[in-house]
């Protein structure tokens, strides 16, 4: 792997991707999709299983999570993804996808078509069908699903083929991804029964005995572990030859790295380890380094008399050297956001070109205090003893949610807190446990606190899914209390102000066919953004994911198409690329 991920050129720059999902490329996209399931990624099919497992590690409390992905804050993505199979998955290396539980999909005007693929069945051997699909994609539309966004109705053609029709002619890019991001996770007769109710039934329904349909089942679930065994009826289950998956619940990356250090554990999925660290390990853990379009930023409570003020949130904005935190918290695999304006950084260049310098950058390398000075006394703030007060007196003070275990996040919101805290604000950081972070952000209990600001994965590429990310935050439940309608901005040309529902722009954005059109309502979304900060896009990074390499676990060599789909612990046991050697 590139010893200095940084370096290393994104997978999926923008020319490649209107190349490949441009309006003009809506049949070249419909046609792509690999080998639509054979087993032929990595390695050979084989009737020997051997009785051994791959220890992996997670964060999710197995005893507090579960397999409902519609109730997403105490859902176990990792331990969801052993066990249901995606709709398609990008491939960063080849900038294509590759189908898994559909046999093809096609884009005409307004249908889309999707069709499952004849050999994927439930753990139990019954049929995946269209009837499965169309519960799952009525819950979509009753919780707010991307897919939504630009889809008007879906009609059932046969057991095997479902189609979806558009609002109006759609950006074929923005549809692939969005439906490449879906998993066939909802059988229907575990959750058709919530079809007909409110959103919050389905929403807090807990699902801790679920039915896959993936190369593994759950066996056991408990404090310590989820359990996984081989399911026969998996459709490459000869491309998987050992029998257990264990998913082993760790409550922080330092016992996530004594576990690689010592050999107890064998990979894991999403880990940050500084590269001091990471020179301890032994030779057979290796790096899996893959864009991740994710990374640290803030919400807000927009609710709260403080921190919903946008000159406040422009005043973090000035103060925050986000310089400083990627050199605190993983210069090695991290990046600085160059525009605080939603877009991915190392995409921003390329979709606002020849006005990409107009966009406010607050600082990039520097804490901007005077400037910020004046955006609190504009608000209404002053300074008493060093501390910013407001008009009746009370000093600023918060408490900022940061999850615990994550020790890149929290060396980083460290960083915030104290620059901040110098500035004059009164900040404490509160660590709580992932699962209770978001939970917390669901219910709007907090003013502000560090939130991931791009949704992850290729379709954060594609500005729509962070620019709608920050403002619908479904991720939460829409917890940070974005207000809906009409924003007032200053002008995106000329003197002046502009006003726009930032919200209906960006929805706009996916049912925008033209290129030209498209990076326009790009532009505006972002400035917009840029200057009303719903969250701050502050860093990014690769992923780091691990896996062992040795005389007991086979893995395919580092440049291998394989091992640049996320994750590799989910996707290179489905395609024969990390099997067991038997020794």
């Amino acid at each position: 792997m590139a010893p200095n991920a940084e370096d290393y050129a994104d997978a999926v720059d923008r020319r490649r991707f209107l190349e490949l999902a441009g309006v003009t490329g809506a049949a070249a996209l419909a046609g792509c999709g690999g080998d639509g399931g054979g087993g032929d990624g990595g390695g050979s099919g084989s009737d020997q299983v051997y009785d051994v497992g791959f220890k992996n590690s997670g964060q999710d409390n197995p005893n507090d999570t579960h397999f409902n992905s519609a109730n997403s804050q105490t859902y176990s993505w990792n331990a969801g993804r052993m066990i249901h199979e995606r709709y398609a998955a990008w491939n960063f290396k080849e900038s294509e996808f590759e189908l898994a539980a559909l046999e093809d999909w096609s884009i005409d005007g307004t249908t889309v078509t999707m069709t499952i693929r004849d050999d994927l069945t439930w753990e139990d051997g019954s049929d995946v069908t269209t009837e499965d699909m169309e519960v799952q994609w009525r819950i979509l539309e009753k919780i707010g699903s991307t897919v939504w966004d630009f889809t008007d109705s879906i009609n059932v053609v046969n057991e095997k083929t479902m189609e979806a029709t558009l609002s109006q002619e759609s950006n074929p890019n923005i549809i692939k991804f969005a439906i490449a991001s879906l998993f066939m996770r909802y059988p229907a007769t575990e959750f058709e029964r919530f079809v007909d109710q409110p959103a919050s039934e389905v929403q807090s329904f807990k699902w801790n005995d679920p039915i896959g349909n993936g190369p593994w089942k759950l066996d056991a679930k408990n404090a310590q572990e989820f359990n996984f065994t081989r399911s026969e009826s998996y459709y490459n289950a000869q491309n998987v030859n050992f029998q257990t998956m264990r998913v082993l619940y760790r409550t922080s990356n330092t016992a996530i790295q004594q576990g690689l250090a010592s050999g107890e554990l064998h990979g894991s999925t999403s880990l940050f380890v500084p590269p001091g660290t990471v020179e301890t390990f032994p030779d057979e853990i290796e790096e899996v380094n893959i864009p991740a379009k994710w990374g640290y930023g803030m919400v807000f409570n927009h609710d709260d008399s403080i921190f919903g003020q946008r000159e406040v949130r422009q005043a973090i904005a000035h103060v925050i050297n986000r310089e400083e935190m990627v050199a605190n918290g993983g210069p090695r695999t991290k990046f600085p956001s160059e525009k605080l304006c939603g877009i991915a950084p190392k995409d921003q260049e390329a979709w606002l070109g020849d006005r990409f310098s107009d966009f406010e950058g607050y600082g990039v390398g520097a804490s901007q205090t005077d400037q910020a000075a004046d955006l609190m006394e504009e608000a209404g703030f002053s300074k008493n003893g060093g501390t910013w007060e407001d008009g009746d007196g009370n000093a600023v003070t918060a408490d900022y949610l940061s999850p615990a275990g994550w020790t890149d996040f929290t060396t980083m919101t460290n960083t915030i807190v104290d620059q901040l805290n110098s500035f004059g604000f009164d900040l404490s950081v509160s660590t709580v446990p992932p699962n209770n972070w978001t939970t917390r952000f669901s219910n709007s209990n907090f003013q502000l606190g560090a939130m991931y600001w791009l949704p992850g994965g290729a379709r954060s590429s594609f500005p729509y899914f962070p620019l709608r990310h920050q403002l619908v935050a479904t991720a939460i439940n829409g917890g940070h209390n974005w207000p809906e309608g009409e924003r007032t901005v200053p002008a995106y040309e000329g003197s002046g102000t502009m006003t726009l529902n930032p919200t209906e722009l960006v929805r706009s954005i996916s049912t925008t066919p033209s290129e030209s059109e498209t990076t326009e309502k790009v532009r505006r979304a972002a400035w917009h953004n840029n200057h009303d900060l719903p969250m701050l896009s502050l860093v990014s990074k690769f992923e780091q994911s691990w896996l062992t390499d040795n005389d007991t676990w086979d893995v395919v060599d580092e440049d291998h198409k394989d091992r640049q789909v996320k994750w590799p612990q989910h996707w290179l046991p489905r395609k024969g690329s990390l099997t067991a050697t038997g020794n």
